[in-house]
């Protein structure tokens, strides 16, 4: 076997052995709306989110932090993408991925007030909801799906000049991740957890 193709197996390897982990979340526990990854963090301000928001609608101001850092920032999922079950084929795992498919969540992201943040986790606390009522699970790779969308950059996807990735204020920028939902499902809203006593956020997926 030549090097380029152990290589490129060795990536489906690590694919593969990722992902499963989210089907497993998917399976037993439902995940999606209340994940938080290391070093992020969310919070809300003291208004209350708007009963009937709808994707394109900003929602209420969250505080973000990182590295100690806390950011105030306007949210707002512009859109859902959905994927086909056979985007899953080149993982190698077929059994695993049986019925399901992936969506790809947007979010526009405003860096509104507080700290400048160094890479802060826009998606950490974003989340769907699929037509059967069930959440969506976070997708989480190492490498990528060929069928990612070109307009997807995902949470880590953007540097400035320097190398370094920090949000000032007046700063927007549109961040996607792939969610596993079912075959057979759409993705009817996107959430965002604000923890254990308030109920997410909903947006209508239009």
């Amino acid at each position: 076997m030549s090097t380029q193709r152990t290589t490129h197996s060795r990536r489906r390897i690590g694919l593969a052995a990722l992902a499963a982990l989210s089907v497993v979340s998917l399976a037993a526990c439902g995940g999606g709306g209340g994940k938080k990854k290391d070093g992020a963090g969310g919070g809300s301000e003291a208004s209350e989110a708007p009963k009937s928001l709808k994707v394109g609608q900003a929602g209420p101001v969250q505080e973000i932090t990182k590295y100690e850092k806390i950011g105030r920032f306007s949210l707002t999922p512009t859109k859902v993408t959905l994927g086909k079950p056979a985007d899953l084929d080149e993982l190698d795992a077929k059994e695993k991925y049986e019925g399901l498919k992936v969506a790809w969540i947007y979010v526009k992201a405003k860096h509104v007030g507080g700290s400048a943040v160094k890479q802060p986790m826009v998606m950490s606390n974003v989340g769907g909801e699929t037509s059967g009522g069930k959440p969506a699970t976070e997708f989480i790779l190492i490498g990528d799906l060929s069928s990612r969308p070109s307009d997807c950059v995902g949470d880590d996807g953007r540097k400035s000049l320097d190398g370094e990735d920090i949000w000032k204020k007046g700063e927007t920028r549109t961040v996607c991740e792939p969610y596993l939902i079912p075959a057979a499902a759409t993705l009817k809203a996107v959430t965002y957890s604000q923890g254990y006593y308030k109920e997410p956020i909903k947006w209508a997926v239009r």
